[in-house]
C-alpha cells in the first residue's frame, strides 16, 4: 500500500521584500502530540494473456486471465515524545485495526500477515534532519519486521524534507513492493520518486492548512538472463507506475489531515525464450487508490 503519516511544517516568516514566504516540511511529527490515523488502499487489476515477440507464429499464451481486487484498512495512533539531547524524536505507532480482503477471479485469497499488526506498537526514531532513522518492534513481530518496517518508512517518505514557497516543488525517492501477485516470482520492488508541489496555505480558524499536489513515478525492469547456451532465460518483467494525489496538512499542529492518491500500474510479463518451446507472457494493468486521514 502506497500512504503518509505525520508531517511537521514550520513557518519561517517573511523573507526580504519581493521574496515569497516559505514553509519547511519535515516528516518528523510535533512533540507531545497524539494523532489518530485511518488509511485504506484499494486495488483493481487484471493480468491478460499475451504472446511475447519471440514466440512461434500462431502460438497462444498458456497463462490464464487473472482479475485481482483487494482492500486493506488500517487504524493506528501516533504518540510523539519530546526530542532528546541530540535532536532525535521518538514516536509510538499503535495499531488498533488492520485487515483486508483479496479476491482472485472471485475466489477469496489470504492477505498475508497484515492482521498481525493489531494491538502491536512500533517505535519510530526520527533524526535531527526529520527523516526516519530507525523502526523497532516487539520481539514477537521479528518474523514480519522487515515488511512492517518498510511500510512505516514509506508512510513518512511521502513528504520530503524541504523548504518551499508556493509553487515550488521537491522530489524524494521511494521503494515500494509490487502490490500484485506475479506467477513464478517472489517479492518484487519498484523504485521511483515523489514530486511534491506546495499549492497554497489556507487559513482555517486560527490555524493554517497547507495544500500540496503530488505526482508519483516508479519503474522496475527485470530483464531475461541467458547464463549458458541452450538454457531457459526464465522470466522478464517490465513494470511502470504513475499517479497523482492531493495532500493537506495542518501547519500549526504538524498533522496530515488528508492524503488521497490514485496510481496506475502497467507492465509486461514474459516467460521462456532461447531454450523454451513454449514462451508465453501477459499484460498487467491495475489502479491503486489510497486514502489517509488524521484527527487530533
Amino acid at each position: 500500500m502506497r500512504s503518509a503519516a505525520a508531517i511537521g511544517v514550520v513557518c519561517l516568516g517573511l523573507l526580504a521584500p519581493g521574496q515569497a514566504e516559505k514553509v519547511t516540511i519535515s516528516a518528523a511529527p510535533k512533540p507531545g502530540q497524539i494523532v489518530h490515523y485511518t488509511a485504506t488502499q484499494e486495488i483493481a487489476a487484471e493480468v491478460v494473456p499475451d504472446v511475447p515477440p519471440d514466440a512461434p507464429a500462431g502460438q497462444a499464451s498458456t497463462l490464464p486471465t487473472m482479475k485481482v481486487t483487494s482492500k486493506t484498512t488500517l487504524a493506528f495512533t501516533e504518540t510523539t515524545a519530546s526530542p532528546d539531547a541530540e535532536g532525535r524524536t521518538m514516536a509510538l505507532l499503535t495499531y488498533e485495526q488492520a485487515g483486508g480482503a483479496m479476491n482472485v477471479n472471485g475466489i477469496p485469497m489470504a492477505m498475508g500477515t497484515v492482521s498481525e499488526l493489531v494491538g502491536k506498537t512500533f517505535t519510530v526514531i526520527f533524526g535531527a534532519d526529520g527523516r526516519v532513522a530507525d523502526v523497532t518492534a516487539p520481539p514477537e513481530m521479528a518474523a514480519i519486521l522487515g515488511p512492517a518496517k518498510q511500510l512505516i518508512i514509506n508512510m513518512y517518505k511521502v513528504v520530503p524534507v524541504a523548504t518551499l514557497a508556493i509553487g515550488e516543488s521537491s522530489t524524494s525517492p521511494f521503494s515500494i513492493p509490487l502490490p500484485l501477485p506475479v506467477p513464478g516470482s517472489g517479492p518484487i520492488v519498484m523504485d521511483g520518486h515523489t514530486k511534491t508541489t506546495l499549492v497554497s496555505v489556507d487559513a482555517e480558524g486560527a490555524e493554517h492548512i497547507a495544500n500540496c499536489d503530488q505526482t508519483f513515478d516508479a519503474a522496475m525492469a527485470q530483464p531475461k538472463s541467458d547464463p549458458a547456451p541452450g538454457t531457459d532465460r526464465g522470466m522478464s518483467l517490465d513494470m511502470k507506475m504513475r499517479g497523482a494525489g492531493k495532500l493537506r496538512f495542518n501547519i500549526d499542529r504538524g498533522v496530515t489531515t488528508s492524503n488521497e492518491s490514485e496510481t496506475t500500474l502497467d507492465g509486461l510479463l514474459s516467460f521462456g525464450g532461447s531454450a523454451s518451446a513454449t514462451p508465453t507472457g501477459a499484460k498487467i494493468h491495475g489502479v491503486i487508490k489510497t486514502t489517509l486521514t488524521g484527527k487530533y
